[in-house]
C-alpha cells in the first residue's frame, strides 16, 4: 500500500512520520486490498480555531474509499483520534463481511424483497428533477469541496425568518442495497442516500438496532393519485 503524508501550512516532523507509518501498518492489516493511503496534516492559521488548530485527515483507497478526520490543539492527539476512527470503520467492515458468509440469507435478498401492494416501477426508471426556485442563489461564504459540480452547494434563505436551508448535490453511480450499506458503514454514518441499481429509485439505507438495517425508496406517482391517497 502506497502511503502519502502531506503537510498543509506546516511541516511534518520525522517523529510524526514514523508514528503515521506505524499506524498505517495496522490499517493495511485490516484492509489488505487497499492500494493507497493519504494522511493530511493541516495547521489552521485562524486564531479563532485555536482549540482545533491541528487537523488530521486519513483516506484509504481500495475497493471503496474509507475516510476519517479529527482535530485538536495538538496534532499527535488529532492523529490518534483520526486513526482510531478509521481503524474502527475497517474493523466493522471486516466483521460485517465475516458475518455475511456464515450461511445466512444475504442481506440484499432480505431488504430488497418486493413490498406487497407497491406500485409498479416506471419502465423508464427515471426520476423527476427537483423543482427549482428563484431563491436558489449561490452564497459566497459557502465553501464547495474539491471536484464538486457547479452549483452543488447552495444556501436558500426562508423569507421573513432567520432560517437558512443548506443544500448539497453529490454525483453518484447506481448501486445495490448491499453496496450502499457497505458505503454507509465505511463513512460511519447512520444513513446513506443512493440510487438503487435494481429499481432506479432514489433510496436510503439506515442503521437500526444491532446489525439490522432498513431501506426506504421513493417512487414518483401522479399528483392526482398522491392527493387521493393522502
Amino acid at each position: 500500500m502506497d502511503i502519502a503524508i502531506i503537510g498543509r501550512h506546516t511541516k511534518v516532523s520525522e517523529d510524526m512520520r514514523t508514528k503515521i507509518l506505524a499506524k498505517m501498518a495496522k490499517v493495511e492489516s485490516l484492509a489488505p486490498r487497499a492500494t493507497r493511503a493519504e494522511v493530511n496534516v493541516i495547521h489552521e492559521r485562524n486564531p479563532r480555531l485555536a482549540s482545533d488548530r491541528e487537523r488530521v485527515e486519513i483516506t484509504v483507497h481500495g475497493r471503496s474509499v474509507v475516510r476519517a478526520e479529527a482535530a485538536a490543539d495538538d496534532r499527535h492527539v488529532a492523529f490518534e483520534r483520526a486513526s482510531a476512527r478509521i481503524l474502527e470503520q475497517l474493523r466493522r467492515q471486516h466483521e460485517r463481511r465475516a458475518t455475511r458468509h456464515k450461511g445466512k440469507t444475504p442481506l440484499h435478498e432480505v431488504v430488497a424483497a418486493p413490498i406487497p401492494g407497491a406500485a409498479a416501477v416506471n419502465p423508464e426508471g427515471s426520476l423527476a428533477p427537483a423543482a427549482s426556485t428563484e431563491d436558489d442563489d449561490r452564497v459566497e461564504n459557502v465553501e464547495s469541496w474539491e471536484g464538486a459540480p457547479e452549483g452543488s452547494t447552495v444556501e436558500v434563505p426562508v423569507d421573513g425568518t432567520p432560517i437558512t436551508i443548506r443544500s448539497k448535490t453529490h454525483q453518484a453511480s447506481p448501486m445495490s442495497v448491499s453496496e450502499a450499506i457497505d458505503q454507509m458503514e465505511l463513512v460511519g454514518h447512520d444513513f446513506f442516500l443512493f440510487i438503487d441499481s435494481e429499481t432506479s429509485l432514489a433510496s436510503a439505507v439506515y442503521r437500526r438496532r444491532g446489525w439490522t438495517y432498513g431501506v426506504i425508496r421513493i417512487e414518483e406517482v401522479p399528483a392526482a393519485l398522491a392527493e387521493a391517497t393522502s
